[in-house]
């Protein structure tokens, strides 16, 4: 794949609010969210390796993988793979 990895405007807005969120609880937690998020962000292959269909909605082309606690949306479109969300876990 060359095409690389792009953020939705919503998953931008997400993963800002969901940083800003643990920096007022936890700095640590913002810094290892953060980090985790960019680890996986940056390899196109992890993503498609670990990245698994939504349990809920197997037949839609989305894909997620676990990010800390978060689930991190994305799909493939062409040559580029889109993050399209990101949701806090309750586990």
């Amino acid at each position: 794949m060359s095409g690389g990895i792009r953020f939705t405007e919503s998953a931008k807005w997400q993963l800002q609010a969901a940083l800003h969120a643990l920096d007022r609880v936890d700095s640590s937690l913002a810094q290892s969210l953060w980090e985790s998020v960019r680890r996986v962000s940056c390899d196109a292959t992890l993503l498609e390796e670990e990245g698994r269909p939504l349990p809920d909605f197997p037949a839609v082309p989305y894909r997620e993988i676990r990010v800390e606690n978060h689930r991190l949306f994305f799909r493939q479109q062409g040559n580029e793979i889109w993050i399209a969300g990101i949701w806090r876990t309750h586990s």
